[in-house]
């Protein structure tokens, strides 16, 4: 019986999480884990070395490596001031009594610190949310799923599920990078995934915040194309050109504590 298109996409999500797990994977073993024949499992191998996000040795596979993350921690004190500014300006556009999604990172997290007396439900796959408020006016909602230590980030086919039940009124994402010609884009494979999920599943605005740094920067996987974005909050340390590009797409920018252009 011919699968859908849903059902491929969550089997080869399967397969990428062996592999992340195993390191590399045998043909036969992957058959066996996800119940479908060996020819199956090659045709995913090879549209997914296609998509850059393998490759295949003789009989197996493994993920290709991204350079060594660093930890939230590590993050957190990186651009500290430029993010706490972008986390007051992005606090601004919540509406009282709203559902926002907040993604992964720390400049997304910044923002919670902000709310005030705002009543604001939280949705979000970020594991250190709960630590970032005990404002009683706020309510928290995990996606729940596989945590990454280093990143303290919740992704995997269940965080997915959660997103796809909720529909929130605006969300807030962060990024590895953002350019004019390649979108939005992240080294983290499940992630990607979450963004087209939650970009579905928005029914207002969808804000990208990310410090300057990461303007013109594109990583291993697309979160979205620069359609989807409404509107990019970052800092004054944005180069002049990758601003100059973003511009030209359409891309309405707003500088923290100032008004967008």
């Amino acid at each position: 019986m011919k699968q859908s298109k849903k059902q491929i996409e969550e089997r080869r999500r399967n397969l990428i999480t062996l592999l992340q797990e195993h390191s590399s994977c045998r043909v036969p073993f992957l058959s066996d884990t996800l119940k479908v024949s060996e020819l199956t499992i090659r045709r995913d191998l090879e549209d997914l070395e296609q998509e850059h996000l393998i490759e295949r040795f003789h009989g197996g596979a493994r993920l290709i490596q991204i350079g060594s993350e660093q930890t939230a921690d590590a993050k957190k004190q990186d651009y500290s001031a430029e993010k706490d500014l972008i986390g007051k300006t992005a606090a601004e556009l919540v509406p009282n009594n709203s559902t926002i999604f907040l993604g992964s990172g720390t400049t997304t997290l910044s923002i919670i610190k902000h709310l005030g007396n705002k009543r604001v439900t939280i949705v979000t796959n970020n594991a250190l949310a709960p630590v970032y408020t005990d404002n009683e006016r706020i309510t928290l909602i995990l996606c729940g799923g596989e945590c990454r230590l280093k990143a303290k980030s919740l992704i995997g086919p269940f965080t997915e599920h959660v997103i796809n039940s909720i529909f929130v009124d605006m969300a807030f994402l962060g990024a590895n990078g953002i350019d004019a010609a390649n979108g939005v884009t992240t080294n983290i494979y499940q992630e990607a995934k979450i963004y087209e999920s939650i970009a579905r599943n928005c029914t207002g605005k969808i804000v990208l915040v990310a410090t300057g740094h990461k303007l013109g920067k594109t990583y291993t996987y697309k979160s979205l194309d620069l359609n989807a974005i409404d509107l990019l909050i970052t800092d004054s340390t944005a180069n002049h050109r990758p601003l100059f590009d973003l511009k030209t797409e359409g891309i309405h920018v707003m500088f923290a504590n100032q008004t967008a252009e």
